[in-house]
């Protein structure tokens, strides 16, 4: 670099700064636009390695519900208060309005159906709340569900499936607020049994059976 300097300053001797200019892009561009280059590098590397997000720890994805980014975030900030799981590092995500079998769905993103079971391949799934028809298209698939009874649930209306407690009946809990179901189908909660995080799903089980609590007793003293 040196010898570079050197030789540019001998060869700009008694040129105005504009000539020196023209001069150095001239016959340097292609060391500067390396340099430039290399220091992109540098400033990408140190960005996406030192300042990377930390990855979430509980993610749920709404199946053919209306998108809505407002609605997702308040689920995250209500869940993130009850359990205690930092608010960035919950997904509650609504974009993934799919076409399957006999549903076929019209002006929707076909990426979505791909996004979907390539976030499941990867066990980014921790939860889904999807129609009854999805669920079974999932089994259809290969997929496969958690049984409910290893977290020891009580008081959440549960879905059984070959004798299982599989999933929750959505409509029944307090997670109905949230959402609008214009399927006309029984909407369900599952947990991908791919999905990394069992012990935040078991938390957003107790989430759910400690609102309905909320809401039992709520209503039972409004009526007394």
């Amino acid at each position: 670099m040196k010898d570079y300097i050197r030789k540019i300053r001998k060869n700009t001797e008694g040129m105005t700064g504009k000539e020196k200019a023209e001069y150095i892009l001239a016959y340097y561009w292609y060391h500067i636009l390396g340099i430039a280059a290399a220091v992109g590098l540098i400033l990408f590397l140190i960005i996406h390695f030192g300042f990377r997000e930390e990855p979430p720890l509980f993610t749920c994805v709404l199946v053919n519900q209306k998108i809505d980014q407002s609605r997702d975030a308040q689920m995250e900030s209500d869940f993130a208060d009850s359990s205690g799981i930092e608010e960035e590092r919950i997904v509650f995500d609504s974009d993934f309005n799919i076409s399957y079998g006999d549903t076929q769905l019209e002006g929707i993103n076909e990426s979505s159906y791909e996004k979907f079971f390539f976030k499941w391949q990867n066990r980014e799934l921790d939860a889904v709340i999807m129609p009854e028809s999805f669920y079974e298209y999932c089994l259809s698939l290969g997929g496969t569900f958690r049984s409910l009874g290893d977290w020891g649930v009580q008081g959440i209306p549960l879905y059984e499936d070959g004798g299982e407690p599989k999933a929750v009946k959505v409509e029944e809990t307090s997670l109905s607020r949230y959402l609008e179901n214009e399927t006309g189908e029984t909407l369900l909660l599952a947990f991908p049994t791919e999905g990394e995080h069992e012990e935040q799903c078991g938390k957003f089980l107790e989430y759910l059976s400690g609102c309905d609590l909320d809401c039992t007793q709520e209503s039972a003293a409004a009526a007394g």
